[in-house]
């Protein structure tokens, strides 16, 4: 394989990895682990990698203080979540952060935050838990969810060129995953036999659809 160069991308030459250019200049490497998220896609093309990752906007809020009507609550308690509305909830601070999985956003970067958010989102609290009702909203924020076709995560090394792993498409529960990742992560780097088989996790398993086991609790 050519060796590719550009202001932003990886150098390749015989199908292993030379170096990455970026903003701060040329940096000499012979791995990458591509961790980029929404923008893994983008990362993995400069070595001819096709990886289905999906951006989507999710939103959130966080309420104002809880009042003396809500002492009866515990100031710890699990994340709690609604399957069939995907409506989340739990202690932030003083406060409560809650959100849920907005179908209607179309996939995309744009992170303008929904104006009727607040009124959706009391829609389902006032079926699901409607005490959420009586509190005020006092902050909240957007990001990007990286979604994949079966809502598992892609993790694993490029076979096509030598030492270029990825990990992404968590679809929500990177945060989750994140301390195991980082161990399979290492292993992989070092060439040594991870703690679990990750196999079904490969990017090759969506050019095998008959081996997709979608993940049945989405958020």
């Amino acid at each position: 394989m050519k060796s590719r160069r550009s202001r932003h991308g990886i150098e390749l030459k015989g199908g292993e990895i030379e170096a990455v250019t970026t903003s701060a200049g040329r940096i000499k490497t012979g791995a990458v682990i591509n961790c980029a998220g929404a923008w893994s896609p983008e990362v993995a093309a400069m070595v001819g990698l096709e990886l289905p990752v999906t951006a989507y906007r999710r939103e959130l809020a966080i309420t104002e203080p809880l009042g003396r009507e809500f002492d009866d609550l515990p100031e710890e308690f699990p994340m709690t979540i609604d399957y069939s509305t995907s409506l989340y909830w739990h202690r932030e601070g003083k406060g409560i952060l809650m959100g849920f999985s907005d179908s209607s956003n179309p996939p995309g970067f744009e992170l303008k935050r929904d104006p009727r958010f607040a009124e959706k989102l009391g829609a389902l609290a006032e079926k699901r838990a409607p005490r959420l009702l009586d509190l005020g909203i006092q902050s909240g924020w957007s990001g990007l969810y990286e979604v994949t076709p079966d809502h598992n995560a892609i993790l694993g090394e490029y076979k096509s060129v030598s030492r270029f792993f990825y990990a992404t498409g968590f679809s929500g529960h990177g945060f989750l995953q994140g301390p195991a990742i980082g161990e399979i992560l290492r292993d992989l780097y070092l060439e040594k036999e991870p703690f679990i088989d990750i196999t079904a996790l490969s990017a090759e398993r969506f050019s095998r659809p008959d081996s997709l086991r979608p993940e049945l609790n989405i958020v």
